[in-house]
């Protein structure tokens, strides 16, 4: 039986290799941030636009490298932030020697506030994650 019989002989232009990814075939498309710009909004404009897209069910789209570690750190936000006011709490406890002490010294919010006016005024960079654990637990105990 020939093989013309059965198939067909056709010239085109095919890529060289695949990407995958594990098992499954993979397009990067990569980014950088344009000076001044944060990587949490170019992290939601890329979800925008895939939304607004409209892809199917059966295309994923994720992200690696340091966006990936981005969402990553911002998952676990209420972990860190939680372990500062403990960390606050157990430092002040032991400062002061009293259990409840802690939670009297200063009014509330008055410390996260000079945190912020102090960071925004001195700082010179960007609010970071350890900026925002730091505030947050002046907020949350006062001091």
């Amino acid at each position: 039986m020939p093989l013309s019989a059965f198939s067909r002989v056709e010239l085109t232009s095919v890529p060289i290799t695949v990407n995958h990814q594990g098992q499954f075939p993979v397009v990067t498309f990569s980014f950088n941030l344009a000076p001044g710009a944060s990587l949490g909004d170019a992290v939601n404009g890329v979800n925008r636009l895939k939304n607004q897209l409209g892809l199917p069910a059966s295309i994923q789209a994720a992200f690696q490298g340091s966006a990936q570690a981005f969402q990553a750190a911002l998952a676990n936000e209420w972990v860190l932030i939680s372990g500062g006011a403990v960390t606050v709490y157990i430092v002040l406890g032991v400062l002061y020697e009293s259990y409840i002490h802690p939670v009297t010294i200063c009014p509330p919010s008055l410390g996260g506030r000079g945190a912020r006016c102090w960071l925004s005024t001195f700082g010179g960079s960007d609010f970071s994650v350890i900026a925002l654990i730091g505030t947050s637990c002046c907020w949350i105990w006062g001091s």
